[in-house]
């Protein structure tokens, strides 16, 4: 990196490049003369946790300090970071010899706080035991600058979750060479004389690789100085040096790892737990297994929450001296939904749910030998490095076309411009003509890069967003031919809506197969996608009602009422070509046993109405058979614009109601479901006022009999086929029923006017027709009172 280099110059950069910078802020603890300075003696004192107790401490070269302290936690021997009097501190100015609680304390103890180091209040920093006494502490390492970059920035881009990726994309943008990945050649680690663990991956599709490696000879110290200050800075508490180590890699490369005690897991098996089980974590709660929580085990014992937590009884203690190391790669959404479904969402699940690369256990595990070496001289390997990878990772081979990366930058762009761009963020390139053939690394082709138009955007980015030059867009203003459906459908949604309080909803196009099956719904042949976006939800849906019968569910826990409504598509498997048709679905469902009636004389109004007001016409209904096991077959009937059937209106039967949620049997639901199509077209129907009769008419209402069983729209039939030259209209007036007229006859009434636009009627006129009109009543079988 440029020595003059400004961090929030590089913040700038970076926002404009790769992802927003939400901070970015000095560290500076302006430490001058701190020393690593041994504690020789110490009594904790018997008083309350915050006074004060004398500690004597060697600072090497026969200097001895004797100093007052509120740390709880030191004991003799412990080596701690310590300014003695001289030295100098930002925030406490220089140090001086001082009394406290009547004696006099040379020099202080720094707690972590002071540093940066996130650990409990008062604590001291202890360091490895290696440190001599007397040490200088570099000045520099309290020194830094944090650029902060939210997580909802980097979803999804997993190789951005530690530190390296970051580094490499900073090279990207300033054209700088990136460091190698400081791993050592571990050479013994393949020694065929040293035993494998053994790895079971027994849901190969949960965990794509697991790696493992015993080793022993080390010891719980403290991690050194400079990574328990870089720990602190990202927010992590120092712990001791094995857990360290593994944070520390998590922090630098991205992948977690985990650490079990050697001497309670010595086998591996990697499987799904079984739901309910309870196990406790490290955090010391017992929690209760989630279905699917995908589970590490040794020899059927479980240790540890794939991917979220390690269990208590396998951790890392004081008295730990080997470690079976992990590093594994495993399923984002099985992660998820596991730490989800615990409310435990930890650092480690944090990155696993983003999918990161399966390439990076190895590297990890190396870089945590490296690194312990380095601090455990007597650090040995036990076991060859154990690597089970059921499905080797392959990266996608995407064509790029220069012509498609010009067109989308907005400028021409040279096939070499768009190597070189490529080349320096790990992106392999091959020529195919004047385009090109991209190989995404491992790091990014997990989720983020599949396709060329993803290819283009890295190639955008790093021209630059700024660079791009400002177009207005092309934009057409010819008059387009007017779109009846569309308008229909507006006009529609915007009735019920306004008019009727309807809710409207949108759901998705294709059915659910397991949710179908469970209601008992076939949904028959239908139209099948070829990428659908999950399995069992390949078939397009041919109703809008099974959408509305999940509406019903979900909705049912917040109202007493619904007034629900879904207007989209539903297709139909056809020859030569699968058709697509718009439907309008139609709820309302109210928390009352025995409405069923109320609700679809309701909802049979609703319908009318909008028939009146959008389509200037009637309804009729016709006797029909429902298409789905939501409608009751005895009340459900077509509905029918024009003497066309275009939908049909019902309830939903008890027994629907009931497998839908057992609660519903409480409640009434009526629906329908209409065909707007052909409807769209029909051309408006003006009604038309005649003339003011010349002559009076005569108005006559007529009462007659008709069997129960005989529905209304038989009994319009009839009435419609009467003719006679002095009829002007007839109306329905009114239906009877009651014990008088016995359980199958009831009574109707309608209301007759009679007219001559030539004459007046005469007593004649009137008695005629009366006699005609009921010697047809008589001949449909009805029958005249009196």
């Amino acid at each position: 990196m440029p020595d003059n280099l400004d961090a929030r110059v590089l913040a700038e950069k970076f926002t404009r490049t790769t992802a927003e910078v939400e901070e970015v802020r000095s560290v500076s603890v302006g430490a001058q003369g701190l020393i690593a300075a041994r504690v020789a003696h110490f009594e904790p004192p018997g008083g309350s946790d915050r006074s004060v107790a004398p500690v004597t401490l060697d600072a090497g070269g026969g200097r001895t300090f004797r100093s007052m302290t509120v740390a709880r936690n030191i004991r003799s021997g412990d080596v701690v970071v310590f300014a003695p009097p001289g030295a100098a501190l930002a925030a406490r100015g220089t140090i001086c010899a001082a009394e406290v609680s009547g004696r006099m304390s040379e020099g202080l103890i720094l707690p972590g706080e002071e540093l940066g180091i996130a650990l409990a209040a008062q604590e001291a920093v202890i360091l490895p035991p290696s440190v001599a006494s007397g040490t200088p502490l570099d000045s520099a390492l309290f020194e830094d600058w944090i650029i902060e970059v939210d997580n909802k920035s980097l979803t999804h881009r997993p190789d951005l979750w530690g530190q390296y990726g970051i580094a490499r994309e900073i090279a990207a943008i300033l054209k700088l060479e990136l460091a190698a990945y400081p791993v050592e050649v571990i050479r013994d680690w393949e020694d065929p004389s040293l035993p494998s663990i053994p790895i079971d991956i027994r849901e190969p599709q949960a965990c794509r690789r697991y790696s493992g490696l015993l080793l022993d000879g080390l010891t719980t110290q403290p991690a050194p100085l400079a990574m328990q200050l870089r720990l602190g800075r990202v927010g992590l508490r120092p712990i001791n040096a094995l857990v360290d180590l593994t944070n520390y890699i998590m922090i630098e490369l991205g992948q977690p790892m985990h650490a079990f005690d050697a001497a309670k897991v010595s086998r591996i098996e990697v499987e799904f737990g079984r739901s309910g089980a309870t196990f406790t974590t490290l955090d010391g709660v017992e929690r209760k297994l989630p279905e699917k929580a995908l589970m590490i085990r040794s020899s059927g014992a479980d240790v540890a929450l794939a991917g979220v937590m390690g269990g208590r009884d396998s951790e890392v203690t004081e008295g730990t001296r080997s470690l079976l190391l992990e590093s594994a790669n495993f399923d984002a959404a099985t992660i998820r939904r596991c730490a989800t479904a615990l409310g435990l969402r930890t650092d480690a699940s944090a990155r696993f749910e983003k999918s990161l690369d399966p390439l990076n256990t190895v590297t990890a595990i190396q870089r945590f030998v490296s690194l312990a070496r380095r601090q455990f001289p007597a650090l040995r390997l036990r076991s060859r490095i154990s690597d089970a990878f059921p499905t080797p990772f392959e990266t996608p081979r995407i064509p790029v076309r220069t012509a498609n990366v010009s067109r989308f930058v907005g400028r021409a762009v040279g096939r070499e411009e768009i190597r070189d761009i490529l080349e320096a963020i790990d992106f392999g390139c091959e020529d195919d003509g004047d385009d090109l053939i991209v190989e995404p690394p491992s790091f990014r082709a997990t989720r983020d890069v599949s396709i060329e138009v993803d290819v283009i955007e890295e190639v955008a980015r790093f021209i630059g967003y700024g660079n791009v030059p400002p177009a207005l867009p092309r934009v057409s203003v010819r008059r387009f031919a007017p779109n009846a459906l569309h308008d229909f459908e507006q006009r529609t949604l915007a009735y019920f809506a306004e008019a009727e309080g309807m809710h409207e909803l949108h759901g998705y196009v294709w059915t659910d197969a397991a949710r179908l099956s469970r209601l008992q719904i076939d949904p028959g042949p239908c139209v099948e996608l070829r990428n659908a976006v999950g399995a069992g939800l390949e078939k397009l849906r041919r109703r809008l009602m099974p959408n509305l019968l999940d509406a019903i569910e979900v909705n049912r826990f917040h109202f007493s009422e619904l007034r629900l409504m879904e207007l989209g598509s539903v297709f139909e498997p056809a020859s030569p070509e699968d058709a697509q048709f718009r439907h309008l679905a139609l709820v309302l469902a109210r928390r009352s046993k025995g409405a069923e009636d109320a609700l679809l004389s309701e909802l049979k109004g609703a319908v009318e109405r909008w028939a009146w007001s959008v389509l200037t016409r009637g309804v009729a209904y016709a006797p029909a058979s429902p298409d789905g096991r939501w409608g009751d077959p005895n009340k459900c009937a077509g509905v029918c614009v024009d003497g066309a059937d275009c939908g049909q209106i019902g309830v939903i039967p008890l027994s629907m109601r009931r497998a839908i949620d057992e609660h519903l049997s409480a409640w009434a639901v009526a629906w329908a479901e209409i065909r707007l199509d052909d409807l769209a077209g029909l051309p408006p129907k003006v009604e038309t006022l005649g003339a003011v009769p010349a002559f009076p008419v005569v108005e006559l209402d007529f009462t007659f009999h008709a069997p129960r069983a005989r529905r209304y729209p038989a009994v319009a039939g009839d009435l419609a086929a009467f003719e006679h030259d002095l009829l002007k209209r007839i109306t329905f007036v009114s239906s009877f029923e009651g014990a008088s007229l016995g359980p199958d006859r009831r009574s109707l009434t309608v209301h007759t006017v009679l007219g001559d636009d030539r004459r007046t009627l005469v007593e004649g006129d009137v008695e005629g027709f009366r006699r005609a009109f009921a010697a047809h009543l008589r001949s449909r079988g009805y029958e005249i009172p009196g």
